[in-house]
């Protein structure tokens, strides 16, 4: 049986016919001469004619190219074929895998078809000294996926990543303020630059993509109402930093609407209020481009992801605050909620999560905590009968 997979190769489709000559499963590369990225279905038309136009005949006598593919040749273009499907941020995290991961390998010229187990686990013992286990698990989860599509399209028999020892995956503790140090830092924050994002952290436990997203027309300040559903992200092409803007969150759960109370309320009245006068005072040189956006600079300019997460750690400093993630914000919230009284289905809700399991993942141990006072409750209730 005649079978054939694409592959880019810097600018160029090739086709990779796949066949059985004389008992042995063999590779035909042919150019396809059709440019790449993009032009996918022309690429797709020249393979069908080549399979469709060799008999097994003409492909037993057919000369066949020996060509090796460099298993760091084929983890670049795999991303690359990769990248239309994902979203800018994630292919931007797996770039930087990818650059180590060429790093480690480019010298040493290992082929897809002469890769090893023993390699991949050389290069994860070696991350282990550099980075953690986390870390490692993601390198390890981008080698397997690109491994498993080279199975698909038939370049490889076999996943060696099957047979890779790899490091347990650390639990994550967050990071978080108790109510004293939350009123602290309220406190802290007023007439900062970054009042506004802190105050989205604090009290909704957004994501920082979700807080610089807030446009005016997501709060309806008659039904007193927050609607997240726009973010903005950095990334980078090509070493070059830049926002994104997009409808597109994390998940359907991240899609939600939450309510605005009485303090929020007035003191959205009032940012309003500042941004009109600002936009008055500054005239032309104020930036309207981002002026549908909640969380701008006195002229205007939409505040950088970087930025607010590097005048947070400054603001904790200068307070004598605890340094913690402005994303431990996030955990700060959930934190107090839980405290509160309130289940972990409502802090799911409150938060995004996709499902409760990653609730209960990352803050099982605050819950465990707030059964140690359901005991005393137990205990005293008893005592009292």
């Amino acid at each position: 049986m005649v079978t054939g997979s694409l592959l880019k190769r810097k600018d160029k489709w090739y086709a990779i016919i796949c066949f059985n000559n004389n008992g042995t499963q063999t590779q035909k590369w042919i150019n396809t001469g059709v440019s790449a990225p993009g032009n996918v279905r022309k690429a797709e038309k020249f393979l069908k004619e080549n399979i469709d136009g060799y008999s097994a005949t003409e492909i037993d006598n057919a000369p066949v190219k020996e060509e090796k593919l460099l298993f760091c040749d084929f983890l670049t273009d795999y991303l690359e074929t990769r990248k239309p499907n994902i979203e800018e941020i994630t292919y931007g995290g797996y770039k930087n895998i990818l650059n180590q991961i060429l790093a480690y390998f480019e010298k040493s010229r290992i082929t897809l078809e002469n890769l090893m187990a023993l390699h991949i686990q050389k290069y994860y013992t070696m991350k282990l000294k550099e980075v953690s286990s986390n870390s490692v698990l993601k390198h390890h989860t981008f080698i397997r996926g690109a491994l498993s599509y080279a199975c698909k399209i038939k370049l490889i028999t076999d996943n060696v990543t099957d047979l890779v020892e790899v490091p347990e995956k650390q639990k994550f503790i967050g990071s978080f303020y108790n109510q004293e140090e939350i009123g602290i830092l309220l406190d802290a924050i007023k007439d900062t630059p970054i009042e506004t994002p802190v105050m989205f952290a604090i009290y909704y436990g957004l994501r920082r993509s979700e807080i610089l997203g807030i446009k005016w027309s997501a709060i309806d300040l008659f039904n007193r109402t927050l609607t997240v559903r726009h973010k903005v992200v950095p990334v980078s092409d090509n070493g070059k930093y830049r926002l994104k803007k997009s409808d597109k969150l994390k998940n359907q759960a991240s899609y939600r609407t939450l309510p605005i109370n009485e303090n929020l309320y007035e003191f959205l009245l009032d940012l309003r209020r500042k941004q009109d006068e600002n936009k008055k005072f500054a005239g032309n040189v104020y930036d309207n481009t981002h002026s549908e956006y909640v969380c701008v600079s006195e002229l205007g300019k939409l505040l950088l992801p970087n930025y607010v997460t590097k005048k947070f750690k400054e603001l904790l400093q200068s307070s004598g605050l605890r340094v913690i993630r402005l994303h431990d914000l996030r955990h700060s919230c959930a934190s107090l909620l839980l405290h509160l009284g309130y289940n972990m289905k409502d802090v799911q809700l409150w938060l995004g999560h996709g499902d409760i399991g990653t609730t209960m993942n990352i803050y099982a141990h605050i819950e465990a905590s707030r059964k140690i006072n359901m005991l005393d409750g137990i205990q005293n209730a008893v005592r009292k009968a």
